[in-house]
C-alpha cells in the first residue's frame, strides 16, 4: 500500500489516482471491519490503456506505470495475504441475495474469516458462519475474523443446520473434492435451503469435477444479483445456484 500510494503521488495522473483512491477506501472499510456498499470499479489497465497512459504521462515514467499496474492487478492477492479475504462482497449484492431469495437465514460453510457472512448479516440475515479452521492454525490471518466462526466442517454444518434458507460457499478449493461432497450431502439432506457457490467457473475456484458435474439454476433473479457483483480484476467471479435433484 505504501508503494502504491507513493507511485500514485509521483505520477500525479487522474486515471491512476481514481483507482488508488478506490483501493484506499476499500482498505479503510475493511480495517473498520465493514463491508463496501457497491462492487468496486475495475482495477488495472488493459494494454491499449497502458499505451494511452504512457503517452499522457510520458515515456520516461513507463517503469513506474508498469509497476503501479502490477500492484493494481495484485489487489486480490494483497487482500488474501493481509486479511484472509479472497472474495470481496458488497452490501448491494448481499441485499439482492436476501430479497431475490426471500431469505431470512443463511449458513456459510468453508467460511474462512466469514466476510460474506458479515455482508449478509449486515443486511439483516441471521447468519451462521462455519469452517473446519484447519487453515487458521498456520495462517497469520486466522485471527482476523469478521464474525464468530463455529468450528465445523461443511458436511457436519449442513447436517446440523438444515432449517436455513440459504447455504453459501465462497471460493471452495480448486483441488480435492470437498465441493462435490458438499453437494452430495446437501442433496441427501431434507433441507429446503438453496445452495449458492461463489467463484470462477473452470478457473481459480472449485474442482474440475464440480464444474463438469454440478447442475446449475439459471434465473433472472440470479442474473440481477450477478450484475451487482461485477469483477474488479481478471478473475471472472460469479454467484452460482446448484439445482437440487
Amino acid at each position: 500500500m505504501n508503494k502504491l500510494n507513493q507511485i500514485d503521488k509521483e505520477l500525479n495522473n487522474n486515471s491512476v489516482h481514481q483507482q488508488v483512491s478506490e483501493i484506499n477506501k476499500i482498505i479503510a472499510c475493511i480495517d473498520q471491519k465493514q463491508v463496501i456498499r457497491h462492487a468496486p470499479n475495475r482495477l488495472g489497465f488493459y494494454p491499449d490503456e497502458m499505451e494511452l497512459l504512457t503517452e499522457e504521462i510520458g515515456k520516461e515514467h513507463e517503469r513506474l506505470i508498469k509497476a503501479i499496474n502490477n500492484l493494481l492487478n495484485s489487489f486480490r492477492q494483497y487482500l488474501s495475504l493481509h486479511y484472509g479475504i479472497w472474495s470481496l462482497p458488497n452490501l448491494r449484492t448481499a441485499q439482492l441475495i436476501k430479497e431475490k431469495y426471500a431469505a431470512n437465514s443463511a449458513l456459510e460453510v468453508m467460511s474462512g474469516n466469514a466476510y460474506w457472512s458479515k455482508a449478509l448479516n449486515d443486511v439483516g440475515l441471521q447468519v451462521i458462519a462455519t469452517d473446519s479452521l484447519e487453515w487458521a492454525k498456520t495462517s497469520s490471518t486466522g485471527k482476523k475474523k469478521f464474525l464468530q466462526v463455529e468450528n465445523l466442517d461443511a458436511i457436519k454444518a449442513i447436517e446440523k443446520y438444515q432449517n436455513v434458507d440459504l447455504i453459501i460457499c465462497s471460493w471452495a478449493p480448486n483441488f480435492g473434492h470437498s465441493d462435490v461432497k458438499l453437494i452430495k450431502a446437501w442433496q441427501a439432506s431434507a433441507s429446503n435451503s438453496k445452495l449458492l457457490f461463489i467463484g470462477e467457473k473452470d478457473g481459480a475456484t472449485n474442482s474440475g469435477t464440480f464444474w463438469s458435474q454440478a447442475q446449475f439454476v439459471h434465473s433472472k433473479q440470479l442474473d440481477e444479483i450477478n450484475k451487482s457483483f461485477s469483477n474488479f480484476d481478471f478473475i471472472d467471479e460469479k454467484i452460482y445456484e446448484v439445482k437440487k435433484i
